[in-house]
């Protein structure tokens, strides 16, 4: 009998994607963020799955009238310097939670109900399942070749309620299958496999947060 795919993760940005080719992925609008006096509107917008182009987009408040900027923890990303004039910043980001603030009005770290500090999260995306006959798999993307938040990525999985495990540090690949050979683990109905990434800087001082987790389970007899 044939198995039935459950996702649990939202696909709103995703066409087919052919492994390794990964063609098909299409772009969607970025999230919209507003620089204001003194706080981002919406400081922690809800995550997004990984996609290309732009992740998001910062412009200055028509009515802000300080020196601002947009500046991630670890520099990651960076607007420039504070400014007073226009702000029209885009971020085009790899799967990771990125904390970024105003270095004039924000701290590193800091609470984004308090100051000009925000966070943005994106997840890891789920490609097409890959079924061959006797193992199933399924295909994770984190970046790709347009992204500009690091150039390597740390990856690790969960199965279940078992602890974070690595599946893949310091590489510079943009994405794997899962499953596949039975690494890093075998894909089994009934279980849930949760992937999460984090990006950083040739320094890997120089680090994103893990990202919100992907979450796969495949269902059936």
């Amino acid at each position: 009998m044939r198995r039935l795919i459950v996702v649990a993760v939202s696909l709103v940005s995703l066409s087919v994607i052919a492994a390794p080719a990964v063609a098909g992925l299409l772009a969607a609008p970025p999230t919209e963020i507003s620089v204001s006096d003194n706080f981002f509107a919406p400081a922690t917008p809800s995550a997004q799955d990984f996609h290309s182009g732009a992740s998001f987009h910062w412009q200055r408040d028509l009515s802000s009238t300080g020196d601002h900027n947009v500046v991630q923890d670890a520099k990651l990303f960076n607007s420039g310097e504070p400014t007073t004039g226009p702000i029209d910043f885009s971020v085009s980001a790899s799967a990771g939670t990125y904390h970024y603030y105003c270095q004039v009005h924000g701290t590193p770290g800091g609470s984004p109900v308090n100051g000009m500090n925000g966070i943005v999260k994106v997840r890891p995306l789920q490609t097409s399942p890959l079924t061959v006959n006797e193992f199933d798999t399924f295909g994770v993307m984190w970046a790709d070749a347009n992204t500009n938040t690091g150039s390597l990525f740390d990856v690790r999985y969960r199965i279940g309620g078992r602890p974070w495990t690595t599946w893949l540090n310091d590489t510079a690949k943009t994405h794997a299958t899962f499953g596949r050979n039975d690494r890093p683990a075998k894909v089994v109905p009934g279980k849930t496999y949760k992937v999460a990434v984090r990006s950083e800087k040739t320094n890997t001082a120089k680090r994103s947060g893990w990202s919100p987790p992907l979450s796969y389970k495949l269902t059936g007899p």
